[in-house]
């Protein structure tokens, strides 16, 4: 395996108004686990592809175990590439599609032979050989195809939303197998997604792109508690985090203290699982309305008004659903601030 480098690397497509890609600069450490997230056409599939050499970019630089790969063709980055789609071919066998790569490049027959054997064995795909794509589910393609990159076993594996055409059963139980598969070949891997479920519990790091710029780079746990901005800080959380102004928390009757009561530029974050929330009056607590009970078994999410302001909170209590007025305080210690101007983190 080998470590990823992305310097400076912008792109902008022949007659496009704005850049798709503005100065990119991160490092994927070998054998680490990154994923690229944001929304769709933040740029994330481009930068994989000027990664894989698919795609040129403007300017910048790509290296990989500390080798520039500007002038390297795509065949020569000794990378595998898991599209969207699978992209397997519909009258090659399961064996035939996952054995091409090798067979290209020549490789020895046993050589081909012991490697797709143990390759298979690995995802469970034994009883499939000789099946071709159209006899297959969307669950066992999908594991064709990471077999087709698996092996190759290249110095970087690049995954392009490989779970989107799951249903979300079989999505969730895949996110497990992949990260639990990489972790035993050792792969580096460059992961997109649009999906933060995917990137949370996957990745060892995380780069967060809105508009082709990276809005974020960090652990799971860094992005989640400490956003860098207010769109970070949205983009990260379900239910989505409550954004205030000050002059919606003076309203709803909560009082700043410290540093933060004195600033005039002041956005507010609070997470819903940071309120805390109770059916009957509470000393010192605010009062609201329950606009909108919504169970999903182990938590209640609830919408909340106060002061014209609505609210989002999450609690493990079971809410009587006939119970239309709550009492709620936040937990100061995990509010976040945000300059309203800027939309940074203070």
């Amino acid at each position: 395996m080998a470590e990823v480098e992305l310097s400076n690397i912008s792109k902008t497509f022949e007659g496009a108004p704005r850049p798709v890609l503005t100065d990119i600069s991160f490092t994927v450490k070998d054998t680490e686990f990154v994923s690229l997230l944001g929304p769709s056409g933040c740029g994330k599939t481009t930068l994989l592809r000027i990664i894989a050499g698919l795609e040129d970019q403007t300017s910048g630089k790509v290296a990989i175990g500390a080798l520039d790969m500007n002038r390297v063709a795509p065949r020569d980055r000794d990378m595998a590439f898991v599209f969207q789609n699978y992209a397997l071919y519909p009258h090659f066998s399961v064996e035939d599609n996952i054995s091409l790569g090798l067979r290209l490049r020549k490789v020895d027959k046993a050589e081909i032979t012991a490697r797709v054997k143990t390759t298979t064995e690995m995802l469970g795909l034994e009883a499939l050989l000789e099946r071709k794509p159209r006899a297959l589910s969307g669950g066992q393609r999908q594991r064709v195809a990471l077999a087709r990159a698996l092996v190759r076993n290249p110095k970087v594996f690049l995954l392009d939303e490989p779970l989107s055409n799951l249903d979300a059963k079989l999505r969730d139980k895949t996110r497990g197998e992949l990260r639990l598969l990489f972790k035993k070949v050792n792969g580096t891997v460059i992961y997109v997604t649009h999906d933060q479920i995917e990137a949370m519990t996957m990745s060892d790091k995380i780069v967060i792109l809105q508009e082709g710029k990276i809005q974020q780079v960090g652990t799971p746990s860094e992005i989640y508690e400490k956003p860098a901005n207010i769109f970070v800080a949205t983009f990260i959380g379900m239910p989505q985090m409550n954004i205030l102004q000050k002059k919606e928390m003076t309203a709803m009757g909560y009082a700043l203290s410290g540093p933060e009561a004195g600033l005039s530029d002041l956005t507010c974050g609070i997470r819903p699982e940071d309120l805390e929330v109770s059916a009957a009056p509470r000393e010192g607590w605010l009062e609201a309305a329950v606009d909108l009970c919504e169970p999903t078994g182990a938590l209640t999410t609830l919408t909340l008004s106060a002061g014209g302001t609505a609210l989002r909170c999450s609690t493990t209590l079971k809410w009587p659903l006939a119970q239309t007025r709550a009492w709620f305080t936040f937990k100061r210690e995990h509010m976040h601030f945000f300059s309203t101007a800027e939309g940074t983190r203070l």
